[in-house]
């Protein structure tokens, strides 16, 4: 049976771009993006400040937990928003996917930082402070490729921001093989063996959910 309905066209380019500057956009969601995408930063460089100096880990642990804490109420916000918002400025399955890829992160965080602490660890290796260093220039990477979200009509700098991102966690791949290559080689212990070799991973996931947001960003 042949259907008379006409498919959906879209409106050309152009006129798409006109049309979203004059329906007007809920920009509160931009300040929400912004201010998770700010304190993961401010998470995984804690987590780094306690990796430089884990002889007394509580204090910095506890600060993690905080900043985590802090995060989750970002989340409830915005989740909140997208149920009362008339026109978010997208799609409410792309903000649902975005706000928990960057909470994801901070989860991960207070799981390296618990980790370290529940371990004993009190010796780290110049590797494991390669990746933490990676996670935390991910992190930055990705808070600017989030500021750019409103940008909507040029999205070439949160692309870039967003590839940077990739970047990293490629660096943290390769600095991964080789840490754990140097810790079966040279690591005596067995205990510290199986310490370094969990926090390596965790380390490394951080970068892995860096860039899953970012590719969220870039969806």
């Amino acid at each position: 049976m042949t259907s008379n309905l006409v498919p959906e066209q879209r409106a050309p380019r152009p006129l798409r771009s006109v049309l979203r500057r004059l329906v007007p956009r809920d920009r509160r969601f931009f300040a929400l993006f912004d201010r998770h995408a700010e304190l993961c930063v401010e998470g995984v460089t804690a987590l780094a400040h306690l990796l430089s100096d884990v002889r007394d880990p509580d204090g910095r642990v506890r600060e993690v937990e905080a900043i985590e804490k802090r995060a989750d109420t970002v989340v409830d916000e915005t989740l909140a928003l997208v149920r009362r918002s008339l026109l978010p400025p997208f799609p409410r399955r792309a903000i649902h996917a975005l706000i928990n890829r960057l909470d994801d992160i901070l989860d991960l965080t207070e799981d390296v930082a618990q980790s370290l602490h529940l371990y004993h660890v009190t010796i780290l290796t110049p590797d494991a402070h390669r990746l933490a260093d990676l996670a935390v220039r991910g992190a930055d990477k990705l808070r600017l490729a989030v500021g750019q979200l409103n940008a909507v009509d040029d999205p070439r700098a949160a692309l870039a921001l967003c590839h940077e991102v990739d970047e990293l966690e490629a660096q943290a791949d390769h600095v991964m093989r080789a840490a754990m290559s140097r810790l079966f080689r040279e690591e005596p212990d067995t205990r510290q063996l199986v310490k370094l070799r969990a926090i390596y991973e965790l380390l490394e996931q951080l970068t892995d959910t860096c860039k899953h947001a970012a590719a969220e960003v870039q969806a």
